[in-house]
Parts: structure tokens; sequence; C-alpha cells
């Protein structure tokens, strides 16, 4: 009872610690930010879901209104979030908003457990605190709205944390719950994934070398923790992976404004940098701040200098200074491949070129300069207690970790709101036109490759399409006599009952992509991609016939669809019947 009554407490004040930064969301009013587009794709997973599809990789309306497979590339996880609490009776805006302020609380739990696994309950606290009201943290809620990044940002403490419990204790269940927090960090956002792979070398060398035996041991079963992780999100990142080249992703998203040779951060920067709700530019004129934060990197000098003294009293580096400096190297790590300190680095792993903005590093020190900047309770309350004994240094760290948390949210908190509350009617942000025409405008990379595209002024790539000829029917007759009535007219599959006069040429207002299928009377049917538009194009022969389309699964979908159906089952069976209160 004492245990259910502590961690209800904690839950209690996490919350409390959270309210702040999402206070701002509590109206009935929308939120502009630059991704202003999860409104509509949250709108088509919901009516994927109810036309049948579970995982719908291709969603129409989107690419005007052709559309084009977003969820075999976008990561889905915040639409799920959101769509729970959407089918639970929140409507669409405050389903979003939910999904963000789950996302804030998500990410104090996720500072409040990997913290304590290194410095302890007392000042982990702080850590939550620092993490929670991190400028970057208000950059990817209410100024970029990358709310996918936010969620990997709050899913990232997990991993770390993880990594840490299972080099202390390598049970079955720490096994299964790092292969859970990789699976869900992959499909919250895959390109702050793979940076993070560089870390967790990082920790694996780092704990590897720490520990005083069973180290294979530990290698071993970090290992079976990555290949559970990649095997349960292997539904989502595997197709991504292998289908990738037959998008415009790599025209689009690595070149011109995209390239990261222009996005990296002036040293400077992190001191001071304007707050502002603009974009990234080249040089200094950011519209958006990228500093630090001067009470972190004030708590981070101090926990530098107290680790020195603490370092002169012990006259030896024991496992809390150990761990600090790594926590330092971690940070530094970071804050070298946000610079152009790191461009040799960039110029050689191209797969970083996705990532486009080398600020996304960002992510990464948010997590680590909070959890430095808690050392300084750490070390302050050990130095102190040789003077003032035990029970007053206790005191004396929990008044100042409460003065500096509370003057923290004080001055931070502030940040944590959106530009312009938009009070608007939630049809109009999932209308025809919002969705085939604003939208489609602003967001194209996964046009399947080969459409026709042109430069604009900008030296940006766009498709040459107008919104007057948006196509209003899901067909056209190119050629030939025929009466054609819809029966089905879902994202992935379209019925049509057709009495062909004459033989003629059918297209659907559909972009071709590798999955879609035709059948005349439940026979295949040869599908070309026609025209500058690359669309779905049939020959019907005369008579009266039913046609059918269907989105269907390509082999690696259909293999990452099984490899992750088959490690759910082995995860259930491993969590049901181990015995996993005793190493293995």
């Amino acid at each position: 009872m004492k245990i259910r009554k502590k961690i209800a407490l904690e839950l209690f004040i996490l919350i409390i610690i959270t309210v702040p930064a999402f206070v701002g969301l509590l109206n009935s009013g929308y939120f502009s930010m630059h991704d202003d587009q999860h409104m509509s794709r949250l709108y088509l997973l919901d009516q994927a879901i109810r036309q049948g599809s579970f995982y719908p990789r291709w969603v129409g309306g989107l690419g005007f209104n052709y559309g084009y497979p977003l969820f075999n590339f976008y990561p889905p996880l915040i639409y799920y979030v959101s769509e729970c609490f959407h089918l639970v009776g929140f409507n669409m805006i405050w389903s979003i908003k939910m999904m963000v302020i789950s996302g804030f609380f998500l990410s104090a739990l996720g500072a409040y457990f990997f913290s304590k696994q290194i410095i302890g309950r007392r000042a982990s606290w702080l850590a939550v605190v620092l993490q929670t009201y991190f400028f970057y943290h208000a950059i990817l809620s209410y100024v970029r709205g990358a709310l996918a990044e936010f969620f990997a940002f709050a899913i990232l403490p997990f991993v770390f944390g993880s990594v840490i419990r299972l080099a202390k204790n390598s049970n079955t269940k720490n096994i299964l719950f790092l292969g859970l927090a990789l699976a869900f960090l992959v499909i919250a956002h895959p390109l702050i994934a793979f940076p993070a792979v560089f870390f967790l070398v990082f920790f694996l060398v780092f704990l590897f070398f720490s520990l005083k035996e069973k180290r294979w041991f530990f290698l071993s079963r970090f290992c079976l923790s990555g290949v559970l992780g990649l095997a349960l999100s292997s539904f989502f990142w595997l197709p991504s992976f292998v289908e990738r080249k037959y998008t415009l992703v790599d025209s689009i998203l690595t070149k011109n404004l995209y390239d990261y040779k222009i996005h990296f951060v002036a040293l400077q920067q992190f001191w001071y940098s304007p707050w502002g709700y603009g974009g990234s530019v080249k040089g200094l004129g950011d519209g958006l701040t990228f500093q630090l934060g001067k009470i972190h990197i004030a708590l981070l000098f101090f926990s530098f200098v107290s680790s020195l003294i603490y370092l002169y009293q012990k006259k030896k580096v024991d496992d809390k200074l150990r761990n600090y400096f790594f926590v330092l190297f971690l940070l530094g790590f970071g804050l070298f491949m946000a610079t152009d300190l790191s461009a040799f680095v960039w110029d050689k792993i191209k797969y970083l070129w996705y990532l486009q903005f080398p600020w996304r590093f960002l992510t990464f020190v948010g997590i680590f300069l909070p959890l430095a900047g808690a050392y300084t309770l750490l070390f302050f309350k050990e130095i102190v207690r040789i003077r003032i004994g035990e029970k007053s240094a206790r005191r004396l760290t929990v008044i100042l970790a409460i003065s500096i948390c509370l003057f923290t949210i004080f001055r931070y908190s502030r940040y944590f709101k959106p530009q312009t509350v938009i009070f608007v009617d939630e049809r109009s942000l999932v209308s025809f036109e919002e969705i085939s025409w604003r939208v489609s405008k602003t967001s194209f990379e996964f046009v399947p490759s080969g459409v026709e595209t042109i430069k604009t002024g900008l030296d940006t790539v766009f498709i040459p399409v107008e919104k007057k000829s948006l196509p209003k029917k899901p067909y056209e007759l190119v050629s030939g006599k025929a009466v054609i009535s819809t029966v089905k007219d879902d994202f992935a599959n379209k019925t049509f009952m057709i009495k062909a006069q004459t033989s003629f040429r059918f297209r659907l207002n559909t972009f071709y992509f590798p999955g879609w299928k035709a059948y005349i009377d439940d026979k295949p049917l040869v599908v070309k991609a026609d025209g500058r538009l690359r669309l779905i194009t049939v020959d019907i022969p005369q008579g009266e016939h039913n046609l059918k389309f269907v989105f269907e699964d390509t082999p690696v979908r259909l293999a990452g669809n099984i490899i992750s159906l088959i490690s759910v089952a082995l995860l259930f069976w491993f969590f049901f019947t181990s015995k996993d209160s005793r190493p293995r």
C-alpha cells in the first residue's frame, strides 16, 4: 500500500510540474504551428480505420486528391495516440491537444525514470523540470509543431533508462522493456531513432567496461533487445527504408532549403538567440531560438565546479564522477553534432542528410543537459554533508532544489504557448480544399517518383497542378464509350460497375505506386502509369464488367507485417511465462 501511495504521489507531482507547459492549450481553439498538417493526417487515419483498414499505408485526399502512401513512410505513433482520444469521444482538435498534453507528461515521466537510475530520486526532480522547460521542447510543440519529434523526445529517456536498468539486472522484463522502448521510438520518429544509435553505442561501451562481471551477458541481452525493437517495428521501417526510392523524398528533403549545410547552429546561439515563431535560415538570422537557457547553462557550470570540489575531497574518481563525466561527454557530442564543427561527419554519413537540420541534435541535448545540471544537487549535498551533517545537508539540498525548480518554471513557462489561438470550425480544417490543396501544397515528398515536377522561384520543387484542376471524381473516361457507376471508393479499395458500348481506356484518379493492382471480373488486369502525373490506367473490353482496384502489400510490406506479428506474439509469450524477477 505504501508503494502505491508513493507512486501516486510521484505521478501527481509530475502532473503539477507539466501543467504550466500545456496550460496554453486549455481553450476551445486550435493553435498555429509550422507543420500544420496534423488535423488532416488524423482525419485521414480515422477515415481509413472506419473503412476497415487498421494500418492504412495509402490515404486519399493528399497529393492533390490523387492520394499517396502517407503511413508507409510517415511515422504513425502520434496519430494513433490522437485517434485513441478521438474514439473515446474527443473531437479532432482536442484529440491533437490531448496527444500533446500526453507528450509533456510522458516526457516528464521519462526524465524521472532515466535520471533516477543515475542521480537518485531527489535530484531527479530538478532534471525533470529542466527537461520539461528546455527551450527546444517549446520549439517542437508550439513553434515547429514537429509533434512526431516531440513524442520521440519523450520516449528517448525511457530508452536510455532501460539500457541502464538492463545493465543492473539483465532479466527478461528489462529486455522486453528496452525492446518496446526502441520500437516505440522508431514508429514515433525514425529520423531521431537513427542518431540515437550513436548514443546507444556510447552507452553500451561505457556500461560494458563499467560492469565488473557478466559483461558479455549484458551485451548479448542488449543485442536481443535491439533485435526485438527492430522486429516489433519492422511493419513500418522495413517498407519505408526499401520503398523510399519510389517517392520524391530524395529530390525534396535533402536539397535546396532542406540542405543540412545551411542549418548548423553557431556557438553563440547556444547562449542567446532571439525567441520567435519563424524558421531556420543560413547564418544568425533564424526566426526561432536555439539557446539552451541561461539557467541550464549556469547549473551546468555549477555542476562542473562542484564536481571538481567533490573530486578534491574524495581524492579519487568514484561512480558518481564517472557517470557525471560520461553525461558530459554525451552532452558535448550532441552539441558538437549541432554545429558546423561536425560538418565532416555529416558529409560522410549520407543518411544523416535526411535529418535536414543539424539542430535536431538539440533533442538529445535536451535530455543530457538537464541531467548534467541536476548533478549540482548531488555534488552540493556531498560537499556540505561533511561540514554540516547528513540531515542538515539533505534539508538544505531540498530547499535549493525547490527554489531552482520554481524559478525555472516561472522563468521559462511563458514560452510554452502558441503564437496564435485559432477559433475555427473543425470541419474547415479537414475540408476537401484544405486537404487536397493547402496541405497538399506544403507536403508532397511521398508522391511517387516519375510524377512531373517543376522548379519554383525559390529553387524548390513543385508539382504543376492547379487548384481548378483538382479531380472531383475517382475516375476519368479517357477514350471510348461506357456507363460507369461507383460501387466503392475507399482509399485502398475501389470498385466500379461498367457497361461498355466499346472498348475504352479507364483512368483512376490515383497516383500509381507499387502495390496497386487491378481486377476485371476477378481476373488480374494490366496496370499502366499514364501521363505526366503517372495515374493508374487500364484498358477495358466491350461488355458488362466488375472493375476493382486494390492497394495490396508488396513482398517487403508483407515481410514487415509478418515479422512484427510474430514478435508481438513472442513478446506476450515471454511476458506471461518468464520469471523476470531473477537474472537469467
